[in-house]
């Protein structure tokens, strides 16, 4: 057991991540392969017979032509002339074995192999058309033939199936979404001061810096129907308690809140290698949307509307797209971009379901949003346990005198 546990536990990391992001292709090869399974049945079947068939009608004109040399001496009950015949029939290429048969039925002359899969029968006659026997033939069992179709047919089935990969490969490399220009990729630091509510102010400065990032988005569902029925004061304290929540996140995980809750929310995730920051984000976004479900009842206990969030996490997309895709997310789901999960290596360690994935258009190109469940086992261990401490600060802070007041 000790030796099959590692691999095991790098099959569930690595394999099912990768055999629910290829389950399409998987299964559109497998069904390739049952239709040619199919079809070579059916068309060596098909060629197994053609070939019996003309094989009979050679022998049966070589038994006509053989019974004509052999009708004296067969009448005449020469046997030894019959040997000699049995033995040159026999020594041809097509022939296995050749027997001559009296008017009765019974053998004279020669044998036949017991396993033969074509054997023919003639009458032998003399010239003046009495009947002297019968000669049998049996024909001479020949695999190469059908060995070379099965061999051609078998190469001509994987040469399709490469080209289906390679196809795949190209549209891929063809149609991947690209990263952004640099300058699409900067965060624009007058956002910073239309922050609904209260709270530390992000430096301009810093939130225009450079260089590769992956951004957490949060946008609150139905953020529309709080602003016509709360007025700014209220929706302002409505908002600040999951303000403290999103700073605590964020510095839990090294991210850096860029806009506020209210302002399309978004937070920066810098450093290399992509797969850390990626990682990072992820984290910060689950980690997130689990303190606000566990703030719900807190909140409802003090009359207080509890908010649902949609989360993204990306780096390819401008500013507008990604808040788009955000947007046309799963409330209270972190949706991926199919595209980066691979690129981002977060298959490996994210939880989900690849026929779930919503296709979303974002700016002229359409996106396969993945919702993502959770994560691995060994990482939402410490993601509960990094939940307990975020909302044991929030209950220190005296988060439940946040209460909106209409």
């Amino acid at each position: 057991m000790a030796l099959w546990q590692p691999l095991w536990e790098q099959f569930r990391e690595h394999g099912r991540p990768w055999l629910r992001r290829e389950k399409r292709l998987l299964w559109e090869l497998v069904l390739m392969l049952l239709v040619a399974l199919v079809i070579g049945v059916y068309f060596l079947e098909h060629f197994s017979a053609r070939l019996a068939a003309e094989q009979r009608v050679q022998l049966e004109a070589l038994a006509r032509q053989t019974g004509l040399r052999a009708a004296e001496s067969l009448a005449g009950g020469d046997l030894i002339g019959l040997n000699v015949i049995v033995r040159e029939t026999r020594d041809l290429k097509p022939v296995a074995g050749a027997r001559f048969l009296d008017t009765a039925g019974e053998p004279v002359s020669g044998s036949l192999p017991e396993l033969t899969p074509v054997t023919v029968e003639v009458p032998v006659a003399l010239p003046d058309g009495e009947l002297a026997g019968a000669l049998q033939l049996a024909a001479r069992p020949d695999a190469a033939p059908r060995q070379r179709l099965e061999t051609g047919y078998v190469l001509v089935v994987l040469g399709i199936l490469i080209l289906r990969l390679a196809g795949e490969a190209i549209y891929r490399r063809l149609f991947r979404e690209a990263p952004p220009p640099a300058d699409a990729t900067r965060v624009e630091a007058p956002a910073a001061a239309n922050v609904v509510g209260d709270g530390p102010a992000t430096d301009p400065g810093t939130a225009s810096e450079q260089g590769p990032a992956t951004e957490l988005r949060l946008s609150v569902v139905n953020f529309d129907h709080f602003q016509q029925r709360y007025t700014r004061a209220a929706l302002t304290a409505l908002l600040d308690d999951y303000h403290h929540l999103l700073d605590e996140v964020a510095g839990l995980y090294g991210g850096r809140v860029v806009a506020r809750l209210g302002d399309q929310a978004r937070v920066r995730f810098g450093g290399e290698p992509l797969s850390h920051r990626a990682f990072s984000a992820l984290c910060a976004g689950l980690l997130f949307l689990r303190v606000a479900r566990l703030q719900a009842p807190r909140r409802k206990a003090s009359q207080a509307p509890a908010l649902e969030f949609k989360a993204l996490v990306s780096e390819q997309f401008v500013d507008e797209d990604s808040w788009a895709l955000c947007l046309a997310g799963i409330p209270g789901r972190l949706n991926v971009p199919e595209s980066e999960l691979t690129r981002a290596e977060l298959d490996v360690k994210a939880l989900y379901q690849s026929e779930r994935a919503l296709v979303v258009q974002a700016g002229d190109r359409q996106v396969r949003l993945q919702p993502v469940e959770q994560l691995a086992h060994r990482y939402q261990t410490l993601l509960r346990t990094q939940a307990e401490r975020v909302m044991g600060a929030g209950e220190s802070s005296g988060g439940d005198s946040l209460s909106p007041s209409k």
